[in-house]
């Protein structure tokens, strides 16, 4: 007795593998042809499955049991992403802003500039806010999974906090222009106190948006249990076996439709 989803995904994974096998097959007999010389034109051996039709005989032996299954939705959680990275913009700017102007340093006015023009120009902060969330989403985009529990479908907040910090760290404290506000040993106290204000107002921030968040889809189906087997099926009245008929035919897609736009260019804070 097996369940009828089982046995058509059976199928369909061997299939889907035996393409796999054929191609790893296929590229290391390429090794065998040479890099140069005469060979090098040869065509390399490929094989390709094709439209095919299979004809599928069972017999439904019980169907008064329900399956849950689950999944994420991944269209809502990268809005929630996308609409959580503009906020975090601005935290991280925030909260930059307040430690390094509150900072009671030896460093000179100049080297604060650009943190005062953050605070004092609007039109710089918006257009510095937009450099970041758009970082900050395409540095999302690489690993939306990682963010969301697959079990409960709510928000890992620490690895959404990580994220998006690594962001604030690589694309604004560490920036080069920097370099003078946060050199020697009184600098790298203040980078450190900036970083660490930055993971606490992103934590706050992150564990806010996420309360009560949750993206994971619950569906029911009627499980079908079913007989496939020879044996089984020549036990059983020939009214009651069914034929499922299944066309296969390659298809493609692409693995980076989804994909945010390669991540921008450093800032220029001079």
């Amino acid at each position: 007795m097996a369940q009828l989803s089982s046995v058509i995904g059976s199928i369909l994974r061997d299939i889907i593998s035996a393409q796999h096998e054929a191609n790893l097959y296929s590229l290391a007999l390429s090794e065998n042809y040479g890099k140069d010389g005469k060979v090098k034109d040869f065509q390399l051996p490929g094989v390709v499955i094709s439209d095919m039709e299979l004809e599928l005989k069972y017999g439904v032996l019980r169907s008064d049991e329900n399956q849950e299954q689950f999944n994420i939705k991944y269209n809502k959680f990268r809005r929630f992403v996308n609409s959580l990275c503009t906020e975090a913009a601005k935290t991280v700017i925030a909260s930059a802003v307040g430690t390094v102007m509150n900072a009671e340093t030896d460093k000179e006015e100049e080297d604060k500039r650009f943190f005062l023009r953050l605070k004092k120009e609007e039109g710089l902060n918006r257009e510095f806010r937009l450099f970041l969330s758009r970082n900050m989403r395409s540095a999302m985009s690489s690993g939306l999974y990682e963010g969301v529990d697959h079990q409960t479908g709510a928000v890992i907040v620490d690895v959404m906090v990580r994220k998006l910090a690594d962001v604030a760290a690589k694309k604004f404290l560490d920036d080069p222009d920097l370099d003078s506000l946060f050199s020697g040993k009184e600098g790298k106290e203040l980078k450190d106190a900036a970083l660490a204000d930055i993971n606490a107002a992103l934590t706050a921030l992150v564990t806010k948006l996420s309360d009560g968040a949750n993206f994971k889809r619950i569906k029911v189906f009627p499980r079908l249990d079913v007989a496939v087997t020879a044996d089984e099926l020549s036990k059983m009245p020939e009214d009651a076996i069914h034929v499922f008929k299944l066309k296969f035919s390659p298809t493609t897609c692409s693995l980076t439709e989804l994909d945010e736009d390669d991540e921008t260019e450093d800032f220029d804070m001079k």
